[in-house]
């Protein structure tokens, strides 16, 4: 029997928060794990995450304007660096200790802008996900962003298990082999592995639109989580019986779920492909079809997390096909009690 939510952040760890390009000199108010803070891009390009409250009256920064690379107060004015140190008072010299905003700190890669929720001096960048494929020459891609008013710990559920595509999208990605096809799960280095391999099946009609395949295919599936919100989905499809990938499309649907509070979460999610490089023809259709999709999504989910509010205390039900999903909220809960146990 499964929990119906997970109410705990993991603090230290690389979450996105935005993607680079909506970070402007315009402040973005965004909540991040019960956390309000402030975002914003300086004149030479470097970026900075701020408690969103203001130290001295505690008026929400979010509200004041960039100044340079700063971020001045819209209220009394005071100015403060992307690392939170005050810069300025207006009508006074001195400047106290204690005139200093609450830094996160902030790094742009693969698109997008990671924060670090913990300990400021265990943020090392080098533990932030590797999506490479976002900047790689030999891979395109779309993205969004999409938010859910649901638990995140249901949207791991929901990605790492896709039997629930024969019904749930029967439009776009879905056909009748995914929930007949049985599945490999186990943990492998820190990380959840489910995969599904369909021969001579149907292609769904969003392969028929990408891949231009006129019959049946041989299609994968191959999902890996890493606690607490990187999701990658390696699928693909080859004409059947063909096993040749230059025959076919290699996709990479690449998600990071990062929670805003305990019953809503930002989705940020890139679909990133090998072929019609440079057509942003299919890169509108890729999105139109992307947003659809993880649409039929937040309407079960959104009502999923509306059952959940109206019987507390009631566990899910498991089945064969979740034996994904059980390993995924194990590892959560050893990475949860972990961070838990040594939080310096």
């Amino acid at each position: 029997m499964t929990e119906q939510m997970v109410t705990e952040y993991v603090r230290n760890a690389w979450y996105a928060a935005a993607w680079a390009e909506e970070l402007t000199d315009q402040p973005l108010p965004r909540t991040l794990l019960g956390e309000n803070v402030v975002l914003f891009r300086g004149a030479s390009g470097v970026i900075g995450a701020l408690e969103d409250i203001c130290p001295h009256r505690m008026a929400p920064l979010s509200l004041g304007v960039v100044e340079g690379d700063n971020l001045r107060c819209g209220y009394h004015g005071l100015l403060f660096d992307c690392a939170g140190k005050c810069q300025e008072i207006p009508g006074q010299v001195n400047i106290p200790p204690k005139a200093h905003a609450r830094h996160f700190p902030l790094v742009e890669r693969w698109q997008l802008a990671w924060i670090w929720m913990g300990e400021p001096d265990r943020a090392d960048p080098e533990l932030i996900p590797n999506w490479f494929w976002l900047d790689h020459p030999d891979w395109d891609d779309s993205h969004g962003t999409i938010k859910y008013d649901c638990n995140y710990a249901l949207i791991v559920d929901n990605l790492i298990d896709l039997s629930h595509t024969t019904f749930t999208h029967k439009g776009t990605i879905g056909t009748e082999d995914v929930a007949k096809t049985p599945i490999l799960s186990e943990r492998r280095n820190g990380a959840v592995y489910v995969e599904r391999v369909m021969t001579q099946t149907e292609p769904s009609p969003f392969y028929k639109k990408a891949g231009g395949f006129t019959g049946k295919v041989d299609r994968w599936q191959k999902i890996t989580y890493a606690p607490p919100g990187d999701m990658v989905i390696d699928a693909g499809a080859v004409p059947a019986g063909s096993n040749d990938p230059n025959q076919g499309i290699d996709t990479r649907i690449i998600g990071y779920l990062t929670p805003e509070t305990d019953t809503t979460v930002f989705h940020f999610w890139a679909f990133a492909r090998d072929f019609a490089l440079g057509d942003d023809t299919v890169t509108s259709m890729i999105a139109d079809q992307i947003e659809i999709t993880f649409n039929e999504d937040k309407a079960l989910l959104d009502g999923q997390q509306r059952n959940i509010d109206a019987t507390p205390g009631r566990k899910l039900l498991d089945n064969n096909a979740d034996a994904g999903v059980v390993l995924c909220r194990k590892l959560l809960d050893e990475r949860l009690a972990a961070d838990q146990a040594d939080p310096a």
